[in-house]
Protein backbone atom coordinates (compact mmCIF):
# COMPACT_ATOMS: atom_id res chain seq x y z
CA UNK A 1 0.00 0.00 0.00
CA UNK A 2 1.20 3.27 -0.79
CA UNK A 3 0.96 5.44 2.23
CA UNK A 4 0.25 8.88 2.86
CA UNK A 5 0.04 11.53 5.66
CA UNK A 6 -2.09 14.69 5.35
CA UNK A 7 -1.71 17.45 8.24
CA UNK A 8 -4.09 19.76 9.04
CA UNK A 9 -6.00 23.09 10.97
CA UNK A 10 -9.22 24.50 10.88
CA UNK A 11 -11.71 26.92 12.88
CA UNK A 12 -14.20 25.11 15.22
CA UNK A 13 -17.09 26.70 13.78
CA UNK A 14 -19.42 24.91 16.41
CA UNK A 15 -21.19 27.35 18.60
CA UNK A 16 -19.46 27.62 21.79
CA UNK A 17 -22.52 26.97 24.05
CA UNK A 18 -21.64 24.39 26.13
CA UNK A 19 -24.17 21.14 25.91
CA UNK A 20 -24.57 21.45 22.04
CA UNK A 21 -20.87 21.82 21.68
CA UNK A 22 -19.92 18.84 23.64
CA UNK A 23 -22.74 16.75 21.20
CA UNK A 24 -21.52 17.93 18.14
CA UNK A 25 -17.91 16.78 18.95
CA UNK A 26 -19.27 13.64 20.39
CA UNK A 27 -20.64 13.22 17.18
CA UNK A 28 -17.02 14.05 15.17
CA UNK A 29 -15.51 11.26 17.41
CA UNK A 30 -17.88 8.69 16.66
CA UNK A 31 -18.06 9.82 13.20
CA UNK A 32 -14.31 8.93 13.02
CA UNK A 33 -14.37 6.10 15.06
CA UNK A 34 -16.95 4.68 12.51
CA UNK A 35 -15.66 5.93 9.28
CA UNK A 36 -11.99 5.79 9.23
CA UNK A 37 -11.23 2.02 10.37
CA UNK A 38 -13.44 0.58 7.40
CA UNK A 39 -11.03 2.94 5.24
CA UNK A 40 -7.58 2.03 7.13
CA UNK A 41 -7.43 5.68 7.69
CA UNK A 42 -5.73 6.18 11.22
CA UNK A 43 -4.61 9.26 12.99
CA UNK A 44 -5.09 11.32 15.61
CA UNK A 45 -7.70 14.49 16.38
CA UNK A 46 -7.20 17.54 18.80
CA UNK A 47 -10.07 19.88 19.36
CA UNK A 48 -10.48 23.10 21.74
CA UNK A 49 -13.22 25.82 21.59
CA UNK A 50 -11.20 27.16 19.00
CA UNK A 51 -9.36 25.26 16.39
CA UNK A 52 -9.44 21.40 15.21
CA UNK A 53 -6.10 19.66 13.92
CA UNK A 54 -5.61 16.44 12.22
CA UNK A 55 -3.37 14.45 11.44
CA UNK A 56 -4.87 10.98 8.65
CA UNK A 57 -2.51 8.57 7.67
CA UNK A 58 -3.59 5.68 5.29
CA UNK A 59 -4.05 4.76 1.88
CA UNK A 60 -3.57 8.08 -0.25
CA UNK A 61 -7.47 7.93 -2.48
CA UNK A 62 -8.65 7.15 1.35
CA UNK A 63 -6.98 10.02 2.83
CA UNK A 64 -8.09 12.06 0.53
CA UNK A 65 -11.51 11.05 0.33
CA UNK A 66 -12.06 11.70 4.35
CA UNK A 67 -10.15 15.10 4.08
CA UNK A 68 -12.76 16.38 1.39
CA UNK A 69 -15.84 14.63 3.73
CA UNK A 70 -14.53 17.30 6.75
CA UNK A 71 -13.75 20.24 4.54
CA UNK A 72 -17.40 20.28 3.64
CA UNK A 73 -18.46 19.45 7.06
CA UNK A 74 -19.70 22.90 8.20
CA UNK A 75 -18.34 22.67 11.15
CA UNK A 76 -14.98 23.42 10.16
CA UNK A 77 -13.86 26.25 8.78
CA UNK A 78 -10.67 28.00 7.59
CA UNK A 79 -8.61 24.86 7.26
CA UNK A 80 -5.28 25.00 6.10
CA UNK A 81 -3.43 21.93 4.94
CA UNK A 82 0.39 21.76 7.08
CA UNK A 83 1.67 18.63 4.99
CA UNK A 84 0.38 16.40 2.46
CA UNK A 85 3.06 13.49 1.19
CA UNK A 86 4.30 10.45 1.26
CA UNK A 87 5.19 8.41 4.32
CA UNK A 88 7.52 5.12 4.82
CA UNK A 89 5.15 4.64 8.58
CA UNK A 90 2.58 5.41 10.27
CA UNK A 91 2.92 7.66 13.18
CA UNK A 92 -0.28 6.52 14.60
CA UNK A 93 -1.35 3.14 13.39
CA UNK A 94 -2.66 2.33 17.02
CA UNK A 95 -4.39 4.92 17.85
CA UNK A 96 -7.85 6.22 17.26
CA UNK A 97 -9.22 8.53 19.63
CA UNK A 98 -8.94 9.80 23.06
CA UNK A 99 -9.83 12.54 25.60
CA UNK A 100 -6.30 14.35 27.01
CA UNK A 101 -6.56 15.59 30.54
CA UNK A 102 -5.61 19.16 30.26
CA UNK A 103 -2.80 18.88 32.78
CA UNK A 104 -1.39 16.64 30.79
CA UNK A 105 -2.01 18.17 27.32
CA UNK A 106 -0.45 21.72 28.93
CA UNK A 107 2.89 20.31 30.38
CA UNK A 108 3.83 18.24 26.16
CA UNK A 109 2.03 21.88 24.18
CA UNK A 110 5.03 24.33 26.35
CA UNK A 111 7.66 21.86 24.67
CA UNK A 112 6.08 22.43 21.31
CA UNK A 113 4.74 25.52 20.92
CA UNK A 114 5.05 29.41 22.18
CA UNK A 115 1.68 30.09 23.14
CA UNK A 116 -0.04 29.56 26.24
CA UNK A 117 -3.19 27.91 24.75
CA UNK A 118 -3.13 25.19 21.77
CA UNK A 119 -3.04 27.29 18.55
CA UNK A 120 -1.91 25.11 15.67
CA UNK A 121 -1.61 28.52 13.34
CA UNK A 122 1.32 28.87 15.21
CA UNK A 123 3.07 25.69 14.52
CA UNK A 124 4.18 23.65 11.92
CA UNK A 125 3.18 20.46 10.41
CA UNK A 126 6.54 19.04 12.62
CA UNK A 127 5.92 20.39 15.67
CA UNK A 128 2.16 19.64 15.33
CA UNK A 129 3.04 16.29 14.48
CA UNK A 130 5.31 15.85 17.41
CA UNK A 131 2.90 17.46 19.47
CA UNK A 132 0.34 14.96 18.80
CA UNK A 133 2.51 12.02 18.81
CA UNK A 134 3.59 12.83 22.30
CA UNK A 135 0.23 12.57 23.61
CA UNK A 136 -1.12 9.65 22.11
CA UNK A 137 2.00 8.03 23.94
CA UNK A 138 1.67 9.75 27.59
CA UNK A 139 -1.62 9.82 27.66
CA UNK A 140 -3.11 7.02 29.59
CA UNK A 141 -6.93 7.30 28.60
CA UNK A 142 -6.48 6.83 24.84
CA UNK A 143 -8.25 4.52 23.14
CA UNK A 144 -5.65 2.24 21.50
CA UNK A 145 -7.87 -0.33 19.42
CA UNK A 146 -6.43 -3.02 17.70
CA UNK A 147 -4.83 -1.21 13.91
CA UNK A 148 -7.73 -0.92 10.98
CA UNK A 149 -7.23 -3.65 8.31
CA UNK A 150 -5.65 -2.43 5.09
CA UNK A 151 -7.83 -3.03 2.22
CA UNK A 152 -5.56 -5.65 0.78
CA UNK A 153 -6.55 -7.65 4.28
CA UNK A 154 -10.04 -6.64 3.56
CA UNK A 155 -9.90 -8.20 0.14
CA UNK A 156 -7.93 -11.51 1.63
CA UNK A 157 -10.57 -12.13 3.99
CA UNK A 158 -13.56 -11.87 1.72
CA UNK A 159 -12.06 -13.82 -0.74
CA UNK A 160 -11.22 -16.95 1.97
CA UNK A 161 -14.61 -16.46 3.40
Amino acid sequence: MYLFRLIYYSRNAIPESEAPQRAELKGIIEACRRNNPPLGVTGALLFNQTYFAQVLEGDRKAVTQTFCRIANDPRHTDLVILEARPIQRRRFANWSMGFVSASVAEEVHRRYCISSQFNPTKMTADSLLGFMEELSEEAPQTVRPIPPQTTMERAREQATA
